[in-house]
């Protein structure tokens, strides 16, 4: 008799897991576990769903959408692929109906199967292929940009009082003026960079601002002294110890309905400050920081690159990237401080990369919101009458010659009304003597004229080592101001770029759109930088200059570029400027004036007089020894 035999079934190919479904993917992410085959419904997974995707140690990863859908070359897929986590895209809605929640799934070149039978198929992703959508999404960033520039636009016309002006944004009770800030969000990473910022924390002892959960990351004695920013979603808020032991809270619900945001912090006895703005909980926690004038912001689990805002997929994403150019060089990321600290060690200074420039071209936003960096100092204050500069209060001439005497005698008369009625904006290059600039700024007042702003030249725009950057910049914005000569070489187009943003031939009332994005790109690009906020284009130019060069290629190709584009150009030195002296030598009639002797009250005085003449009689050198001759002009 013939014994039966034992089938022994054959083990199935593929990987095996439990199937985990839940839309939107953040929602999802904490019912992962270990094993689990996370499916999902997400078109170009970000790198920051996908790092928390992978650290729940998942094995498989099922999209309905694309993984890559050509917008732009988003990092997720190939961060989940660096991890050893299988890929699979493009399964549809209805594929998505078949993958219950908890189903046992088994997933072969792309097939998903619950034993033999197979549930739904997509298109299994290796590295060649996900290599090629993200060399094709790269061709289609232009069209994605564009998108963004003009919700960019539309969100900057919406907010522009509170991103340019800081209206509406609560004022705190904690002190933050001229303490460094950390603000923290929500992020991957996180653990990690605030693990990099625990020798800052430590050192400088920052004031602290959490956005939302990330405040479930502080320490009881953190959380005692922070404050909390909070929006409308009550699912990130963390426990109710947490929101009541905080110094204070704000609400920004960023545009949608608040009402049971601010009934769930009532009945735990908060009450929050209210920040009324379609901005992301996370920006305005940035301009609520930077309303109180920190001396540094650093920024943990914010986004930083442009594929960063690109790949961000919650809404008011033009508002973070505004937001970030409002704050411009005040905003560091928590991932440079290790390295900066290393390099300056001991210095309470951090330096940051000059990026916003670029960045504020790409997208060619208007850019009025280069007055966010300015320290609002008064121009002029406290200088009048010629001969009254703080040299001479602090120092005087026991014995004054004559030519002074008369100055100080006749100096306001000499002034009065010979400039009513005119705009001048001084630009000080790298060096120029402070005292000299604001006993210039003065005397022009006195003249009866309106200083529209004084402009800072930084080392950056003249350094030659910097002179490519300087090019490319320069073309790009004479592109975008469309009254700039783009043939002309660098020093000259840049000349004509900072003559066209805060002058020009025909300066209107206000600065045009182009005007205002030239003016971001210059301050953020770290090239040019105003005191104050500028009033409006300038009828006349003062350039004041500085440390002489070995090389004067920028500082003869500036003078020229602003003689072309400005209604008059008066370019004042010290009576020992070789800078100067190499400019006069140059046979340019007619395209600026020049007066010397700056550190004195002659040339103070000379300086406002022999712009008053570049309203009728273009060109001329005078100062101190031409003091004479001008006056009778």
């Amino acid at each position: 008799m013939r014994l039966p035999t034992r089938q022994i079934p054959s083990v199935l190919p593929g990987i095996r897991g439990t199937l985990r479904t839940g839309r939107p993917t953040r929602a999802l992410i904490p019912r992962l576990k270990e094993g689990d085959i996370a499916v999902i419904d997400h078109v170009d997974l970000d790198r920051g769903a996908a790092l928390a995707i992978a650290a729940r140690g998942v094995i498989a990863v099922v999209n309905a959408q694309p993984m890559v859908s050509g917008r732009y070359p988003n990092r997720g897929p190939q961060t989940l692929a660096d991890a050893g986590i299988e890929l699979i895209d493009k399964v549809g809605e209805a594929g998505l109906e078949k993958l219950v929640d908890g189903r046992k799934a088994r997933i072969l070149d792309g097939d998903i199967f619950d034993g033999e039978q197979l549930l739904t198929s997509g298109r299994a992703l290796d590295q060649e292929s996900l290599e090629a959508d993200l060399e094709n999404a790269k061709r289609g960033l232009s069209s994605h940009l564009e998108l963004f520039t003009h919700n960019s636009s539309e969100l900057l016309r919406r907010e522009e009082e509170v991103l340019l002006h800081a209206n509406g944004v609560p004022p705190l009770d904690t002190p933050l003026a001229g303490r460094p800030v950390v603000v923290i969000a929500e992020h991957p990473d996180l653990d990690r960079l605030l693990g990099d910022l625990e020798g800052f924390l430590h050192e400088q002892r920052p004031a602290i601002i959490a956005v939302g959960g990330a405040a479930k990351r502080l320490t009881k004695k953190q959380v005692r002294s922070a404050v909390l920013v909070l929006g409308a979603d009550t699912d990130t808020y963390p426990e109710p110890k947490v929101l009541t032991g905080a110094a204070e809270v704000v609400l920004a619900p960023g545009g949608a309905a608040s009402e049971s945001a601010a009934e769930a912090l009532d009945r735990v006895g908060v009450e929050p400050k209210r920040f009324e703005s379609s901005l992301a909980p996370e920006d305005a926690a940035l301009l609520v920081a930077f309303a109180q004038h920190p001396s540094l912001i650093v920024g943990a689990g914010l986004s930083t690159t442009l594929t960063d805002f690109l790949e961000d997929q919650r809404p008011g994403l033009a508002g973070t990237y505004l937001t970030r150019l409002a704050l411009g060089p005040t905003l560091i990321d928590a991932s440079a401080v290790p390295a900066v600290r290393r390099k300056s060690a001991g210095t309470s200074r951090l330096l940051v990369p000059a990026l916003a420039a670029a960045a504020a071209l790409l997208v060619g936003i208007p850019a009025g919101i280069w007055a966010a960096d300015h320290d609002l100092t008064t121009v002029g204050d406290g200088s009048s009458a010629a001969g009254k500069s703080e040299t001479t209060e602090e120092e005087p001439d026991p014995q004054p010659d004559a030519e002074a005497r008369f100055v100080a005698d006749t100096g306001d008369a000499l002034l009065a009304g010979k400039l009513t009625g005119k705009r001048v904006a001084l630009l000080a290059l790298p060096g120029a003597d402070q005292k000299a600039v604001d006993a210039l700024a003065g005397n022009i007042e006195a003249a009866g004229g309106e200083t529209t702003g004084l402009l800072d030249v930084r080392p950056n725009l003249m350094d030659p080592d910097r002179k490519q950057y300087v090019d490319t910049l320069a073309t790009q914005l004479a592109k975008q101001l469309g009254r700039a000569d783009t043939e002309q070489a660098t020093y000259q187009r840049m000349g004509q770029v900072i003559g066209e943003t805060y002058a020009g031939k025909e300066p209107a009332d206000t600065f045009d759109q182009p005007a205002k994005t030239a003016a971001v790109a210059l301050l953020t690009g770290d090239l040019v930088k105003a005191k104050g906020r500028p009033t409006g284009p300038a009828d006349l130019v003062l350039v004041v200059l500085g440390t002489d060069h070995a090389d004067t290629t920028a500082v003869e190709g500036l003078t020229e570029g602003l003689g072309a584009t400005t209604k008059g150009l008066l370019v004042a030195a010290k009576s020992d400027s070789e800078d100067l002296r190499t400019l006069r030598e140059n046979d340019w009639p007619g395209w600026f004036a020049s007066v010397d002797g700056i550190e004195t009250g002659t040339g103070q005085v000379a300086a406002p007089l022999a712009l008053a003449r570049q309203t009728s009689q273009q060109g001329g050198n005078f100062g101190a020894s031409g003091f004479g001759g001008l006056l009778n002009d």
